[in-house]
């Protein structure tokens, strides 16, 4: 009976001792078998440079600082800002206010005559051409019948804008926009050079109500 249950014993464990040898094999011929398979799609896949490999195996300094390359430096803010040309204000549906490239002895004019307009209508004949002396007079009148609509004491200007000209080779229109504390009139004066820049004509292009920062929509003409 002993042998027979000895006989027994062994049988039960050279089976298991079978079945651990066979699953062991089953797991290595998996792990080949997926080995296998990675290296080959390694091989046949096609791998980009590697940029700055050094890099990975650096080991940084945690007391200096690492500047972002995206971030722009003042130099190049100030190249960037170099190419890109000034933006000037302007006047709404009228004139660009950029005088930059204007002639001196053009502004210079300009400034007294808007001095004097501001002042009065009278003694302006001096800035004219005389041979074009009757626009003056003609603008005179259109100019102070204007000036009737204004309440009483609005009748001179305060501050005045001259905008930027428009030139050609034989004549020059420069716009303007006159203020006083209630009103405003634009004006495109043309002038020639004779000896100076003097006036041939001065066209009335608008006036109106000032309200706000904004001109009234209907102003008259």
């Amino acid at each position: 009976m002993k042998k027979a249950f000895l006989y027994a014993a062994l049988i039960f464990v050279f089976f298991l001792v079978s079945c651990s040898n066979a699953q062991i094999n089953v797991l290595t011929s998996q792990e080949d078998t997926l080995r296998s398979a990675l290296n080959d799609k390694s091989n046949k896949t096609i791998w980009t440079k590697e940029i700055e490999p050094d890099r990975l195996s650096l080991k940084l300094n945690s007391n200096i600082s690492v500047i972002n390359k995206d971030i722009v430096s003042p130099q190049m803010l100030g190249s960037i800002k170099d190419l890109q040309g000034p933006v000037y204000p302007e006047i709404k549906n009228f004139a660009n206010l950029d005088c930059t490239s204007m002639n001196k002895t053009l502004l210079s004019t300009m400034d007294d005559f808007c001095k004097q307009i501001s002042k009065s209508t009278d003694n302006l004949e001096s800035f004219f051409v005389s041979e074009y002396f009757f626009n003056y007079v003609f603008f005179k009148t259109d100019f102070e019948e204007i000036l009737s609509n204004f309440k009483k004491g609005d009748e001179n200007f305060d501050h005045y804008v001259i905008c930027k000209a428009f030139e050609s080779q034989d004549l020059t229109q420069v716009p303007v926009r006159l203020y006083n504390k209630n009103n405003f009139v634009d004006l495109s004066v043309y002038l020639t050079y004779h000896n100076g820049y003097k006036i041939t004509q001065i066209e009335v292009i608008r006036w109106g109500k000032i309200y706000g920062e904004s001109d009234k929509a209907n102003s008259k003409k």
